[in-house]
């Protein structure tokens, strides 16, 4: 939808959508209510998969602020982890009087986001690509082609892209393992804690918010420290393995205080890479396919994280948290040994067409 139709659209839909999911969590408190609330809200995270941030690049690139890519994709992995750190105290204040609170500012932020995008976003950059697509919709019309040829086409012409950029391909399946591996700790680690560490439990949010803080403060740092690398593929691969390392101790230790540092660092590999992939991503797709390509990567990496639920539950109740754990270290480090396999073979990117790229 944000390819052909445009990324506001998309966008606003988004917004729209997730305010009725949280609309349905207040009004309809029941297990009926809640999958409807719940299927809302996945098809409003799904409008904006991609579309969100195909419009931040495309909005930098016409404004001849594209070297400004990965600082705004970094302040905006700032702004998240700042609003999640609060809704995680206010949140608890609310539920303490009502859970059904909780959703209130949920829903009364996306009205305002709709609101605020609807009038204010804007699409410059679009004046071309419309009237390509009316010429192109003309043509459809004249050949009296099928009506989703249009979109059929935007599928495979972003595909094809995969072919000859190695260096998606390769950070696109690095994410299919990361997130499988991230889904062992996040699900389990606060089980972990209580049950194998004896670790109180009102220590939770505190861990949570010091990650969070570390991670805010810190971010612009790393990303420059990732700009001295040769290659910021490189630089993610090297933030992966810290994860690995501090997995394994985590699921070694039965120290909690270590565990807790570890805990912490994990968090922040995992904040530290965001924005810098997001850049890696926009650098090598091209503009009129980004959005769709831009939700694939979304969808790969929940993909990931679905693969990990369906199987970790059991596994855990087999075999142990801590056995759970070092599967996910395992898991991540073949991600990075295809990554490598993957990243390696020769491009054939010499026989595209210098305009196909912009």
């Amino acid at each position: 939808m944000a390819d052909l139709y445009g990324r506001k659209l998309s966008v606003v839909l988004s917004f729209l959508t997730l305010f009725c999911g949280g609309a349905v969590f207040i009004l309809l408190p029941s297990f009926g209510g809640f999958i409807l609330a719940e299927i809302l809200i996945g098809l409003g995270e799904s409008l904006k998969s991609g579309a969100l941030d195909a419009w931040v690049v495309d909005y930098l690139k016409f404004h001849k602020e594209a070297e400004k890519q990965k600082t705004v994709f970094g302040t905006g992995t700032k702004y998240k982890i700042s609003g999640n750190l609060i809704g995680l105290i206010f949140g608890g204040y609310l539920a303490s009087f009502n859970l059904r609170l909780t959703w209130v500012p949920f829903t009364f932020i996306f009205l305002f986001g709709f609101l605020l995008l609807f009038f204010l976003m804007r699409e410059e950059y679009r004046k071309k690509i419309n009237k390509d697509t009316a010429s192109l919709l003309s043509r459809c019309i004249r050949k009296k082609e099928k009506p989703f040829k249009q979109l059929r086409d935007t599928l495979r012409e972003g595909f094809s892209v995969l072919k000859f950029e190695r260096i998606l391909l390769a950070l696109i399946l690095l994410g299919l393992f990361s997130e499988f591996s991230n889904e062992t700790i996040s699900q389990y680690w606060q089980v972990h804690f209580n049950e194998n560490l004896n670790l109180n439990p009102e220590y939770f949010g505190w861990i949570v918010a010091t990650s969070s803080v570390i991670l805010i403060l810190s971010l612009n740092l790393v990303l420059k420290l990732s700009s001295k690398f040769k290659t910021e593929a490189n630089f993610v691969v090297l933030l992966q393995i810290g994860f690995i390392i501090s997995l394994v101790i985590i699921a070694l230790s039965i120290n909690p205080y270590i565990a807790i540092i570890l805990f912490i660092a994990l968090q922040t590999f995992q904040g530290f890479k965001e924005p810098i992939l997001l850049d890696l991503y926009n650098k090598s797709i091209p503009s009129h396919r980004r959005a769709t390509l831009l939700s694939f990567i979304n969808l790969t990496c929940s993909t990931g994280e679905v693969l990990a639920g369906l199987c970790i539950g059991l596994f855990a109740l087999r075999f142990g948290l801590r056995v759970t754990f070092l599967l996910g270290s395992f898991v991540l480090i073949a991600g990075i040994i295809i990554f490598f396999m993957v990243k390696r073979k020769k491009v054939a990117a010499r026989f595209i067409p210098a305009s196909f790229f912009h």
